[in-house]
């Protein structure tokens, strides 16, 4: 018989030819996969300091560094064929499993791509990517799902003005665990347009695609369109009823699709409208351009000529605010970007009357959701610190007066003290959760009124981080990780 101490040796050896074997430690990139730098041209044209052009460029360079496969610049996901479409909701392009090694998507997690065609708010046909983010197990509600995934419809914020700022090619969706990430590990399938001009920049007859920023309609039309097509590509896989979901521009795109499916003209919709279950609206971007003209001015009016031919950038912005312009476009700069170049020289970029514009007044019909029939329920997330405070009494007022002379049923205002812009998705996580999940057991709202509440937080608001302070960052290559070792044991 064997000694204790000779099994033991004998076990610890069996144990160790078991264990995976390890990757030899490699030095990790720990700066950007991007290393872009302005030209002498783009200084010129854009009047750039070095200061200046320094931060930009260090902008520019996380920016494109969270781009999977390079971006649509790069990856030829994002080029269709030549093809002759005839319908919004058609699809073009899709890629069912798309390798998840260049993207941030947690664990268990899948992501499908397609293409698909929308229209423009005037009804022109273009061609728009959105992704699918699915769950390992799909949530069940009784026999109605028959095993299929219950689909939220998702309408994201700001992300840029050109083919790179489409959240189907960040490497985080954009949003991760804020929304998508949290949605897809609660069993729920995302299905998320990028928006008209992100992602596809070229269209079947050659034409460049271009993005109709903060334009509701045309975006209510994409989401639309894309989860109809999704339900011609995934029929088996995914559920005809659906929560709609948005924020801050896609807030009020979100809206917008609420308002589209109520007014529903020459049963566009219909086969959408009666699956519908509701709509969360969070932080919805409400008179932008007059809050902060500095910026959205550029981003409205680069492609404004676009609904009306007759309109010049020269009316809304200075000499300097339309070369700025012109350098964004060059090197399709997102938010961030943006507002470096342009709030440098805030009271420099603007034309002084540009708010005698009679475009500047129009826009909003396009742009501001409510003051319209809806299609309920609907519930309204809004921190009184987004922004300053102005988002929270527009967000208000719009309620109060959607409420009153277009009530078209239940229409919940939440407001969250002390909370600020993106944490209206965060602090109310356990409340919209649990909001969706109601929706899809067909239990009724509280009230079928307008109607208003407040959360507030659990300890003083002065002891809670008010904003998110850290952030993901490419480590290299897909099998690079920080402390963690890929194969785990």
């Amino acid at each position: 018989m064997k000694g204790a101490f000779e099994i033991l040796l004998f076990s610890a050896s069996t144990f160790a030819q078991t264990l995976p074997t390890l990757p030899k430690p490699e030095t990790q990139s720990v700066s950007f996969n991007s290393s872009f730098k302005f030209n002498d041209e783009q200084i010129k044209l854009g009047q750039l300091w070095p200061d200046l052009a320094e931060n930009l460029e260090t902008v520019l360079n996380y920016d494109r560094s969270q781009l999977a496969n390079g971006g649509p610049s790069q990856d030829d996901f994002y080029r269709i064929d030549h093809v002759a479409p005839n319908a919004p909701g058609q699809v073009l392009k899709v890629k069912h499993a798309t390798d998840p090694g260049a993207w941030n998507i947690p664990a268990t997690t899948a992501l499908s791509r397609f293409i698909y065609t929308s229209t423009t708010a005037n009804g022109t046909l273009i061609p728009v990517s959105a992704y699918v983010l699915w769950p390992w197990t799909a949530k069940q509600f009784g026999k109605k799902s028959n095993g299929k995934a219950p689909v939220v419809l998702w309408s994201h914020g700001t992300s840029g003005f050109y083919a790179d700022g489409s959240p189907s090619a960040h490497r985080s969706l954009f949003y991760g665990n804020i929304m998508p990430f949290t949605l897809a590990q609660a069993g729920y399938v995302v299905i998320a347009a990028d928006y008209a001009g992100l992602g596809v920049q070229t269209s079947w007859d050659g034409s460049h695609v271009r993005a109709q920023y903060q334009n509701r309609v045309s975006q209510a039309f994409d989401s639309l369109n894309a989860l109809r097509a999704a339900r011609e590509i995934f029929p088996d896989k995914i559920t005809k009823d659906y929560v709609n979901v948005g924020h801050s521009q896609g807030g009020a795109a979100a809206w917008g699709v609420s308002e589209v499916l109520a007014e529903n003209s020459h049963n566009k919709f219909d086969d959408l409208e009666r699956d519908y279950l509701g709509s969360i609206i969070f932080a919805p971007g409400i008179d932008s351009l007059i809050a902060a003209p500095e910026v959205f001015a550029s981003w409205i009016g680069k492609d404004l000529h676009l609904m009306y031919p007759d309109f010049n950038l020269s009316d809304w912005l200075s000499p300097l605010g339309i070369d700025r312009t012109e350098l964004l476009t060059q090197i399709q700069g997102g938010q961030y970007v943006s507002e470096l170049l342009f709030l440098a020289n805030a009271t420099e970029v603007l034309n002084p009357a540009w708010n005698e514009s009679w475009y500047a007044s129009a826009y909003t019909q396009f742009s501001n959701p409510g003051n319209r029939r809806y299609k309920a329920p609907m519930i309204l997330f809004q921190g009184t610190e987004d922004q300053g405070g102005r988002p929270y009494k527009n967000a208000l007022s719009t309620f109060d007066s959607t409420c009153k002379d277009h009530y078209s049923g239940a229409f919940e205002f939440v407001s969250l003290p002390g909370v600020a812009h993106f944490p209206s998705m965060d602090s109310t996580r356990q409340q919209w959760l649990q909001w969706i999940e109601d929706r899809f057991n067909n239990k009724p709202v509280g009230s079928r009124a307008c109607s208003k509440s407040t959360i507030n937080s659990f300890l003083p608001v002065d002891n809670y981080q008010k904003f998110t302070t850290s952030f993901p960052q490419w480590a290299g290559a897909a099998n690079q990780f920080f402390e963690l070792v890929a194969g785990g044991f």
